[in-house]
């Protein structure tokens, strides 16, 4: 019996649902293992060949890599130097933290499964940390644990045995799982994919027919009848069936036809409004962006929203679909961590994520309603809203409508204004606190950025002296200049670490300035700001340098003098001292004062790019604070109070002197 077209389209999808599936292959250490979907189909049948399943995937790429995942201490401060934050910040050579992220969430949801492979050093420290898919690596169950260790698949086939198979132990990988259990595999998730297997099918086949029928004549299949009396003979129906073809096919589609002798045509099928292609596509795109926890307006499918609509949308899907995502990865990174690096809470800082926090219209409400109650001053109702602190703001308020205020706060003292004289005193504090505040911010990121500086110098010192032994091994019996020992490497390994401090004061310090300023403006290492700050350390990076090379070239000509070895310029003598001594001493106790100095001159920089591209004309500038500071600096101190300079002077002066504490705050007359 012929099969009508709905039963056809049945058994297609009924077929699609195995394209997904494969007999496993199973070591003999395995002792189960069920069928499961194969990552080349997953990616080919569902997220390369349907339109919807891209679109829930791409949208995971571009907002999950939003947030930065931070290590916060046991005070609930970020760690900027943590060993697990840089790994995180510069995951392998090849890409950045972001990057590194988006392919991560991509394989996830694509295969219900991802991996960081972690690197090791020849000392056994982890160094790096590569993202891989689940048709690189095959976790293999056993054991309490039940994973016994993973296997690499370099083809990608997601094979367990081969020449070009390796184990991989079970504390080198990272594994990230999509939050769906698989009751029958427990030690990983289960894709998205595998539950909307059939809509993925359906979609996919209704977008080859309306393919195959637009291609053939734009209308379903057509019989033409012949009437009784005729009959064709086979190149005469050959020839009628190319005539119709060429007369009414292709770019001819939709023409007048003109039948004769009696021909008639008659329409078998059904046309395209009595197919529904619209539904047909709705149904299937609502349960694969179901799957995938994503709605429709967010992931482009459907009828564009109103931008309310929309927005709301968003804000669903951040809080209620990348927030889990967001806790499940950190959750993963966090064992990691802690095992590798010690102590330490990771955690994605979602601060700056505008869909997590409070709506800017209901925010203002909110805060509108407990100002004018009398529960929040002036000032707590605007810095609440993201506004400078206002002179004489420090004072509740009534709303003159409501007859009562609340007994509690009634009772409380309340402050009166300012009088006019005391305006300037009220802003000159709220610099000063400003100024204060950068002080701290720039103190504490030295603090951590001290011991990177001193093991950068010991092991710029170990390098140097490696480079001496080859020599020496090589029969070498004299070293020509100090450019033969410093690597034009070593200088990029400093400026590396030194622009990653810049930009961690700079990120921190941003919240201050824009609360100094009165605006928000999230911060951005493309910023004129930023990159100004981050452009003028290369000069004072080669002048770090150049100091080293100085040092050296002396060392050097002195051991030409007294004729050493190339042995002897490394170790020294009782009377001077060697290679290595030389480094060590020249450095010693400087890495605090290379680090106060660098990251001062850098949040300077900044500081006064800022208040430029905002107007301001003046700063206020807080310096002193040592009993043996410059007189220049004691001066602009002027007893804690600080001094008002132009920004051009700030611009010419951004510190005195190393170790210099000055710091810039806005001024407005």
């Amino acid at each position: 019996m012929a099969l009508s077209f709905w039963d056809r389209m049945r058994l297609s999808m009924a077929r699609g649902l195995l394209k997904a599936t494969a007999l496993p292959i199973v070591p003999p250490w395995v002792r189960a293992s069920w069928l499961d979907p194969i990552w080349r189909n997953l990616v080919r049948e569902g997220y390369k060949s349907n339109a919807a399943v891209f679109a829930c995937i791409n949208t995971f790429a571009f907002f999950f890599p939003e947030p930065p995942l931070r290590i916060y201490g046991a005070d609930g401060n970020p760690v900027s130097n943590h060993p697990g934050r840089k790994l995180v910040m510069r995951p392998n050579p090849k890409m950045g933290e972001p990057t590194f992220w988006s392919k991560l969430i991509t394989y996830t949801a694509i295969g219900g499964n991802a991996y960081g492979h972690l690197v090791r050093s020849a000392a056994g420290r982890v160094v790096e940390i590569w993202p891989y898919h689940a048709g690189n690596i095959t976790p293999i169950p056993g054991g309490e644990t039940w994973i016994s260790h993973y296997v690499y698949d370099p083809t990608g086939s997601g094979a367990t045995t081969g020449k070009d198979v390796r184990e991989i132990p079970i504390e080198d990988i990272v594994h990230f799982q999509w939050p769906a259990a698989d009751p029958e595999q427990p030690w990983q998730g289960m894709p998205p994919l595998r539950a909307v297997a059939r809509e993925v099918d359906a979609d996919n086949e209704a977008t080859r027919y309306l393919f195959a029928l637009l291609k053939n004549d734009a209308m379903p299949r057509t019989a033409m009848i012949i009437p009784e009396n005729v009959t064709l003979d086979d190149g005469q129906y050959g020839r009628l069936k190319a005539q119709y073809r060429e007369q009414h096919g292709g770019d001819n589609r939709g023409g007048l036809m003109i039948l004769e002798g009696g021909a008639d045509i008659k329409r078998i099928g059904l046309d395209l409004k009595e197919l529904a292609f619209e539904a047909l596509h709705a149904v299937p795109e609502k349960r694969i962006a179901g799957a995938f926890r994503t709605p429709l307006s967010v992931a482009g499918l459907g009828d564009d929203p109103t931008f309310s609509n929309s927005d709301e949308a968003y804000r669903r899907y951040t809080q209620g679909t990348l927030a889990p995502l967001w806790v499940l990865f950190a959750g993963e990174m966090q064992a990691m961590i802690a095992r590798e690096f010690g102590e330490g809470e990771a955690r994605f800082d979602t601060t700056n994520v505008k869909a997590m926090g409070e709506d800017t219209t209901a925010r203002w409400t909110r805060t509108l309603a407990g100002m004018t109650a009398g529960a929040l001053t002036v000032n707590e109702f605007r810095a609440a809203n993201g506004y400078a602190s206002a002179t004489g703001g420090d004072v509740f308020i009534r709303d003159p409508n409501k007859e009562t205020v609340p007994a509690k706060i009634e009772a409380r003292p309340q402050k009166a204004l300012p009088a006019p004289d005391t305006k300037a005193a009220a802003a000159r504090s709220a610099a000063i606190k400003a100024a204060q505040r950068l002080q701290r911010l720039r103190a504490s990121v030295a603090n951590e950025m001290e011991t990177d500086v001193n093991d950068f110098f010991a092991e710029l010192a170990d390098r140097m002296v490696e480079r001496l032994s080859k020599r020496a091994a090589a029969g070498e019996t004299k070293v020509q200049s100090a450019e033969d020992l410093i690597d034009p490497e070593d200088e990029n390994k400093l400026e590396e670490l030194l622009k990653y401090w810049y930009v961690d004061l700079l990120q921190q310090s941003w919240q201050t300035w824009n609360t100094a300023l009165g605006v928000r403006v999230s911060f951005d290492r493309t910023d004129l700001a930023v990159t100004a700050a981050l452009a003028d350390s290369g000069t004072r990076i080669k002048d770090i340098m150049a100091t080293t090379l100085g040092d050296v070239r002396e060392l050097l000509q002195y051991a030409s003098e007294q004729g050493w070895s190339v042995d002897k310029i490394a170790r020294g003598d009782a009377d001077h001292p060697g290679l290595r001594d030389i480094v060590e001493q020249t450095y010693k106790n400087r890495g605090r004062t290379i680090a106060r100095t660098e990251l001062g001159t850098a949040q300077q920089i900044a500081a006064v790019g800022r208040y430029g591209a905002a107007g301001v004309t003046k700063v206020l500038v807080l310096d002193d604070g040592f009993e043996d500071s410059d007189p220049v600096c004691k001066e602009l101190g002027a007893g804690g109070q600080g001094t008002v300079k132009s920004l051009e002077w700030a611009t010419k002066n951004p510190l005195q002197h190393p170790n210099c504490v000055r710091a810039f705050a806005p001024w407005f007359d």
